[in-house]
């Protein structure tokens, strides 16, 4: 488990956010809104990998018990707009942050693929699953290089986070129910 940023970081967060279906507008009471807060940082919304992975969580969520299920808030590096209508699609009503300066992604310390982070066999695999399912891959409209992470947090303290290392890079989430 590699929790890279500190409590005392994400309370100084002065930036308003900007998105839909938020239950708070400041970091702070936002990681606060709820018993259990799951922030979901995506690649760029035209990924074929980031589609995968929302629908995946999507599921994934429901699985939790009613009483203790997470408040599960994407944030995405594209436009308001952009997340608007990649949401209405994959996760309608979904919460999501736009964050297409990048502030919450360089807070989080959320990596950026190496080339060699993209020419896994293991991303060959997970592209071509997803193509079955029925998802495409869009030309980036955002930082391509951009992975995803995850941060999970109690009562606003953080528990658990995960860096992706590669594309496909998913953590086993089951070991969080």
């Amino acid at each position: 488990m590699q929790i890279p940023i500190s409590e005392r970081l994400l309370a100084s967060y002065s930036y308003p956010l900007e998105g839909e279906n938020l239950p708070a507008l400041t970091l702070p009471d936002l990681l606060r809104c709820a018993p259990y807060v799951w922030l979901q940082f995506l690649r760029h919304l035209g990924c074929i990998y980031c589609k995968g992975l929302v629908q995946d969580l999507r599921a994934f969520i429901e699985q939790w018990n009613e009483r203790i299920r997470p408040r599960l808030i994407f944030v995405h590096p594209n436009t308001l707009e952009e997340g608007r209508k990649f949401f209405a699609v994959f996760y309608s009503g979904a919460a999501f942050i736009a964050d297409p300066n990048l502030r919450l992604y360089r807070l989080f310390g959320v990596r950026r693929a190496s080339l060699l982070a993209q020419v896994r066999p293991s991303n060959l695999l997970r592209f071509w699953n997803l193509l079955r399912r029925g998802l495409s891959n869009q030309q980036s409209t955002a930082d391509p290089t951009l992975l995803h992470a995850a941060f999970l947090f109690q009562n606003g303290t953080l528990v658990w986070s995960y860096h992706a290392k590669y594309l496909s890079d998913v953590p086993d989430w089951k070991r969080l129910l």
